[in-house]
Parts: structure tokens; C-alpha cells; sequence
């Protein structure tokens, strides 16, 4: 009998092995004797009402670097990681809401628990606890703040061992004061597993799972409490209860949790205050290698070097920033700079400052094409057309410093800067708006048309068209085509853009040209004229194909 080998040879259905195990087979009686000992204390060595949070609790914040603000909470063999990352807008909303939301998301790791856990797709407890963990921080947060706005909370559980819910609670409130959001006050939270006349407070996993199960008798209290609170405004926020527990139960049960959540409050305010202590050492260490730095700096400017040529540096192949001011002042002669060291430098080259330098012109900064802030100050720049042409070449150019040239008394120098370098965003430590730059951008293009115009006019060439072309970004053989050159006797040499269906109609309706031209290579400039053909259609009709008006495109 053949074989398929492409298929699992096995039986349709399977059964696990753990079933056939004796804590499979347990009873309810047996599973809750083996959740306390002899002694009357748990499997962890706790009693009833003794939590994790003041034995095996640790906490920080700054866990992830991408986000705004990130925390890290431990409760024995439960570990969660919190990110929270800058307020966005909603997606899909299209009327305005005065409230801002807040989109939780709880993920379990796959090795967080013995159960197998779906790596990617959320299962239904997940969304469960991201719903509950919504709930319970929205009335925390100040969200009439940011309306219209959305705040991304993650929780990602790395190690399950009860109270999660509570845990990602805690560490979604101290994520938030770490990430700067406003709010009322900061949250704290704990579970209490309800087991007949037996509470335990902080329950693990095992402890969960038994409260959960249904007892043989129904009169019994059994299930699962979580209560979120905010601890220093006394108000609770969020109460879930999942079982079922009598009223005189759940009272009780509530004051337990009360008591837990104000313990928890020291332990987070120390790791917020430790936080604020590191970022104030952090920033005094800033600080302090800042000036050390500087005082390095002004240690070697006090030295006056006598550069004259600045050349040499082509083993500089990761050079970023360059300083080379008040260099040969005693001097009349202007800095140079040398064309293969500027070649070598500029595929690196980030920072350049030459103040005082006598420079009078900015060509040999072409080949900087990776320049970013170019410092010129006190030196004797002059010509702002030259200038800005040499600067638009520098497509990474985005700060320009000019202060205490020549080149700043000069009429509309400031416009025809901004107007010729697209990237630039700060002129002389002045921020530029985008709506000037377009602005400016587009007037400054009118004029050098109108110029153009003005200089066609008078001696139409080439150069001419191909300066046109350049200036209206219409190059390449399909540009050429569309331009014509009209050299007739009885009319002035001009210049104009055409319909390209002209270069299509028949040769026959062509005008033919009496004396030959040098730009015969040139299409017509206006469509030419039909010659005359006997009428084989009634009069007012147009040849099929053709246009009875063809309307010239014309520019200028």
C-alpha cells in the first residue's frame, strides 16, 4: 500500500499527556490544600495577607530608549515592562473630541508562561487586560490636555506568576510621571483571591487559578478582586471582580486592598525621586564635561597659528567639524583653501567655521557636499549674487551664519539668500518660515524669467534656450522637442514652448520652407500651415485627426 509522505501519519485527533498525571486528576479539596502548608503560610513562604511589594518589589524607570517614558516592574516571578510613548493623532476620527484617549495594548511573552502563548495574533485575555488597563488609567490622566490626541501604552508581561493585572497598573502609572503626562495622581494597584473564608493577598498564578475554578458547593466565596487606586487623592479608579463573592466579602476584601495600594506609594515615590536625583547627576556630568571641553578649546586658541593654506588634509577621511578662525591676521592676504583637501574633506565634513579670515568669496565651499553649518563672520564677503549661486550647490546646507560682512548692508541680501538655497532653515541666527522661503523661492524665479525674457529678446542663441530650459526644469529630449525657434524675415527672433502634437501631423500639411536654415534640426515653433487640398468634405468640417484650431502652449 503506498505511503503519502507529504502528510503527519497520525491519528485526526490527540490527547495531552498531562492529563493522565496525577495534579490533573487532582480535586478542588486537593488543589486548595496544596496551596498552604502546615504552618498556615504559602508555597513562597507569605502569609494570607503579606503582599510582594515590600519584600521582592523592585522597580526603575528609562527601560526603553525609543520611548517617552518607560518603566520596569518586579514582583517576585512577575516581571512587566511598560512603554509610553509622545501623545499622536487619532486614527480614523473625523469629529472632534474634547477628551484625549489613551490606546493600551497588554502582550504576553511567549515564555512568560507554561501555557503556549500566541507569539503575534492576541488572544482574548490579552484584550481583556488591555480594556481593564484602560479603564483603570483614564481617570488618572489629565485628559482634556491634549484633545484630539492619542497616548500609545505597551505592556509587555515577560514572566507571569499571578497579579499581572495589577502589576501592568503599576507600571503604566509610573511610566506615564516618567514620560511627563499630566495627571491627577499616581496610580497604584493590587488583587486579593477569594477562596471560601481564606484571602489571599498579591495571589501567584496557581492561587488565581483555583479561585477562579468553579467549588463543588455554590454558596461558597470564590473568585478574583483587582482594585486600582490613586493613593494620595484616596479615590479609587477602577474595580474589577471576577467570581462570586457576597457583599460582607467584598467589603472587607476592599479595605485589604486599600491598605496594600497606600504601601505600595513609598516604594514608587522612591524610584521616582531616584530618577530625578540621576537626571540632575547626569546633567551636572554634561555640565561639567561641556566647560571642560571648552577651556580645552580656549587653551589651543590662544596659541596664534599663521595658517595661509588650508591644504594636507586628505587622510582626514571621517573629519566632521572643522575650526580654523583669526588664522594670519596680521596679514592683508585672505584664507585659501586648497581644492583636493576640499574634495577629500567634503564626502565627511558636517561643521565649518572661517570668521575672520578676510575671505571674499565662498567658491571653494562647492565640493562640501555634506556641509550642514557654515560660520563666516567678520570677514569680506561682498557679492550676494555670486554668493547665493555658490550656496545653492550645497543641497545639506541648513544654517548660515554671515554677521559682520559687507554682504549685510547690501539691498534684499537676506531674500536672495533664502531665495537661491531651498534648504536653507536659519540665516544669521534667524529662523526662517517656510511660507517666506516659498514665497521668496517663487518671486525670485519670476524675476530671472522676466530677465531671461528680456535678454531673448534682443539675441536669441542656444545658450539661451538651454539656460530657459534649466530655469523652468524642463529638460530632456521631450522638452527639446516642444521648443521651436522661429527665423522668419518679416518677425523678431522669440521663444516659445508647443504643443508636442504638432511634431505628429502629416508631412503633406507641412509648410515647406523656401531657404534652408541651420537649425533645421529644430521642430517648427508655430504649427505650419496646410497646403491647399481640393475639398472632398462639405465646407466647415475639419479633417479627421486633425485639430481646426490647433492652440499653441506658450510660455513667456
Amino acid at each position: 500500500m503506498p505511503t503519502d509522505y507529504r502528510r503527519f501519519n497520525g491519528p485526526e485527533d490527540s490527547i495531552s499527556y498531562n492529563r493522565f498525571t496525577k495534579e490533573y486528576l487532582k480535586s478542588y479539596k486537593d488543589l486548595h490544600k496544596d496551596l498552604i502548608d502546615e504552618n498556615g503560610l504559602r508555597k513562597d513562604g507569605r502569609s494570607l495577607d503579606e503582599a510582594r511589594s515590600l519584600q521582592m518589589f523592585f522597580g526603575r524607570t528609562d527601560m526603553i530608549s525609543q520611548a517617552k517614558g518607560s518603566s520596569y516592574i518586579e514582583l517576585k516571578k512577575t516581571k512587566v515592562v511598560c512603554s509610553v510613548f509622545d501623545p499622536r493623532e487619532i486614527v480614523h476620527q473625523n469629529e472632534f473630541c474634547a477628551l484625549g484617549q489613551l490606546y493600551c495594548e497588554v502582550k504576553f511573552a511567549p515564555f512568560s508562561c507554561p501555557r503556549q502563548r500566541r507569539p503575534l495574533a492576541p488572544d482574548s485575555e490579552e484584550k481583556a487586560l488591555s480594556v481593564a488597563l484602560r479603564k483603570a488609567l483614564e481617570p488618572s490622566v489629565c485628559r482634556h490636555l491634549f484633545p484630539n490626541y492619542q497616548i500609545d501604552i505597551f505592556v509587555f508581561i515577560l514572566e507571569h506568576d499571578g497579579s499581572c493585572l495589577a502589576a501592568a497598573i503599576t507600571a503604566a502609572g509610573l511610566a506615564l510621571v516618567n514620560a511627563a503626562v499630566p495627571m491627577y495622581d499616581i496610580m497604584t494597584a493590587c488583587s486579593v483571591a477569594v477562596i471560601g473564608d481564606q484571602m489571599f493577598v498579591d495571589p501567584t498564578e496557581a492561587e488565581e487559578n483555583v479561585a477562579i475554578m468553579n467549588p463543588e458547593k455554590n454558596d461558597i466565596n470564590n473568585g478574583l478582586i483587582t482594585m486600582s487606586m490613586m493613593p494620595n487623592l484616596k479615590q479609587i479608579s477602577d474595580f474589577r471582580q471576577i467570581g462570586s463573592i457576597n457583599f460582607d466579602c467584598i467589603m472587607k476584601t476592599m479595605e485589604i486592598l486599600q491598605k496594600e495600594c497606600l504601601k505600595f506609594l513609598p516604594n514608587i515615590q522612591r524610584i521616582l525621586v531616584l530618577n530625578v536625583r540621576n537626571c540632575f547627576a547626569q546633567q551636572k556630568l554634561l555640565d561639567k564635561e561641556a566647560k571642560e571641553r571648552e577651556a580645552a578649546l580656549n587653551a589651543k586658541m590662544e596659541d596664534n597659528n599663521l595658517i595661509s593654506v588650508v591644504e594636507n588634509l586628505e587622510g582626514l577621511k571621517y573629519l566632521e567639524e572643522l575650526h580654523i578662525e583669526k588664522q594670519n591676521i596680521a596679514n592683508s592676504d585672505a584664507l585659501c583653501f586648497d581644492p583636493k583637501t576640499m574634495i577629500s574633506i567634503g564626502a565627511s565634513l558636517r561643521n565649518l567655521n572661517v570668521s575672520e579670515n578676510k575671505i571674499s568669496e565662498v567658491t571653494w565651499a562647492k565640493p562640501l557636499r555634506r556641509l550642514e553649518v557654515l560660520i563666516a563672520k567678520n570677514n569680506k564677503l561682498e557679492i550676494t549674487e555670486s554668493i547665493a549661486d555658490d550656496l545653492c550647490t550645497l543641497v545639506c546646507l541648513v544654517d548660515v551664519n554671515f554677521i559682520g560682512n559687507p554682504i549685510c548692508k547690501k539691498h534684499r541680501y537676506r531674500e536672495i539668500i533664502i531665495a537661491r538655497c531651498a534648504p536653507l532653515r536659519i540665516l544669521d541666527t534667524v529662523a526662517i518660515h517656510s511660507t517666506s522661503r516659498t514665497f521668496l523661492q517663487n518671486f525670485d524665479k519670476v524675476v530671472r524669467l522676466r530677465q531671461l525674457n528680456e535678454k531673448n529678446k534682443i539675441s536669441m542663441t542656444r545658450q539661451g534656450v538651454e539656460d530657459f530650459f534649466d530655469l523652468n526644469m524642463l529638460t530632456g529630449p521631450r522638452a527639446q522637442s516642444a521648443l521651436s525657434i522661429s527665423e522668419f524675415s518679416n518677425q523678431k527672433p522669440r521663444l516659445s514652448a508647443i504643443d508636442s502634437s504638432y511634431t505628429f501631423m502629416p508631412r503633406a500639411f507641412w509648410r515647406n520652407k523656401t531657404s534652408p536654415s541651420p537649425r533645421d534640426d529644430v521642430p517648427p515653433m508655430d504649427p505650419p500651415s496646410l497646403a491647399k487640398q481640393p475639398n472632398m468634405e462639405p465646407q466647415g468640417s475639419a479633417i479627421k485627426g486633425i485639430l481646426k484650431k490647433p492652440m499653441p502652449m506658450k510660455y513667456i
